[in-house]
């Protein structure tokens, strides 16, 4: 049966276990016509989640050793590890990374204070990489992740994710200005500053997350920074309640900017100075040229505002063709059970049919995360509340949680 089957049927099959790691490991003993393609999905990514710090190197860096010197290192895309903030297993994952195709780096809990400014860790990677993801890194002030950020390893990224970033050193009085840090970035950086746009790094994806210096846009969109904004087409915002921050990002030089996107965001920016700051948005871009926005919406009285500014600005007439609305989990908070619906619930309904009608919206998806199987009631509940009387589509997703 399995000499029967076209190659293409094979791999689509193959391809539906490519989380399933087990699986692939025995698909490549079944034959030799199944074994290039399980070979591809089960060292196509690699990583490391550990326990404790004592769990953290052997067994990762042997895997990462024995792929290198064999054919399959060519086969690595994706590698992510957590060095547990231990700083001798941040620069032992270094020496150790000499993957030729890798394109996606994904780096938790390391820490880059220990090192000195000019980070010299990252000249064993080649430049392939075009995602990057920093979660809780640690570095000593905003000159070192300058240093990190402007590595020639890092000149082809197009995605970039800071979560979490933490500098160890916060007293010193200059570290919030963004004018002499990139002149200390400068001096001592191996990598010269250039005020040619196509030498910069150009990203197309951000997302930002618990950032704690307030200063860091400045620091980004500096016009001698190591960074080209001309191609932003997205920026994600998580987990972020400053609204001063989202502001200081969303007033930045980004032309292209097509999507802006919320994920666990307590406060929602505001289009008006009525929101939870002072002042009003200064990048007329964002409004004209947005295309796509997903917030998370839990029905409460700043998500109201919010979405009453987006509706008010899309009908001056911006280019808002998608809508993603996420729902709590599972419903949660919302009484789905009682006969008659709150007041919320009818305001929220409100909003949505709004979005549907607006002349250049193409879609609003209601996505609805559920924990185990959908219920009955969550099921009529939407039914019930949000069945689209448009003739645009009011697309209702339920999205498992696991």
């Amino acid at each position: 049966m399995v000499a029967t089957l076209p190659i293409e049927i094979v791999e689509t099959i193959l391809d539906q276990l490519a989380n399933s790691k087990t699986d692939l490991h025995v698909c490549t003993l079944v034959c030799r016509a199944w074994a290039p393609r399980s070979r591809a999905l089960l060292f196509n990514s690699l990583s490391t989640c550990p326990t404790s710090p004592a769990h953290i190197s052997e067994p990762f860096l042997k895997t990462i050793q024995g792929v290198q010197s064999s054919h399959l290192k060519f086969l690595v895309k994706s590698v992510k590890v957590d060095c547990c903030h231990v700083s001798e297993f941040t620069r032992i994952t270094f020496n150790t990374l000499r993957l030729q195709h890798l394109t996606r780096l994904r780096l938790c809990r390391t820490d880059f204070a220990r090192f000195e400014w000019n980070i010299c860790l990252t000249r064993t990677l080649v430049p392939s990489l075009d995602t990057l993801v920093l979660d809780r890194a640690v570095f000593k002030a905003p000159v070192q992740l300058l240093h990190f950020l402007s590595s020639p390893c890092f000149s082809k990224l197009r995605s970039l994710t800071m979560t979490d970033i933490s500098y160890l050193l916060r007293s010193d009085s200059n570290s919030s200005d963004a004018n002499w840090i990139i002149e200390s970035w400068s001096r001592s950086s191996t990598v010269r500053s250039s005020t040619n746009s196509s030498s910069r790094m150009m990203l197309e994806e951000m997302e930002i997350g618990l950032i704690p210096h307030h200063n860091i846009f400045n620091i980004l969109y500096h016009p001698n920074s190591p960074f080209n904004w001309a191609c932003l087409r997205r920026i994600t915002f998580y987990r972020i309640w400053d609204n001063g921050l989202i502001q200081g990002f969303l007033n930045g030089p980004l032309s292209a900017l097509r999507c802006v996107e919320f994920k666990e965001t307590e406060y929602m920016y505001h289009f008006a100075s009525s929101g939870a700051f002072n002042g009003i948005i200064q990048n007329p871009a964002i409004l004209s040229n947005l295309t796509e926005l997903s917030v998370t919406f839990s029905f409460t009285y700043d998500d109201f505002q919010f979405l009453d500014d987006v509706v008010k600005e899309a009908q001056k007439g911006n280019q808002l063709r998608n809508i993603s609305l996420v729902f709590p989990i599972d419903l949660k908070g919302l009484e789905i059970e009682r006969a008659e619906p709150q007041a919320r619930i009818l305001d929220g309904r409100a909003v949505i049919f709004a979005f549907a009608s607006l002349r250049l919206v193409d879609k609003v998806r209601l996505i609805v995360p559920i924990i185990a199987d959908i219920s009955r009631a969550i099921k009529h509940f939407i039914c019930t509340h949000f069945d689209s009387g448009t003739n645009k589509p009011i697309l209702v997703v339920y999205r498992q949680i696991f």
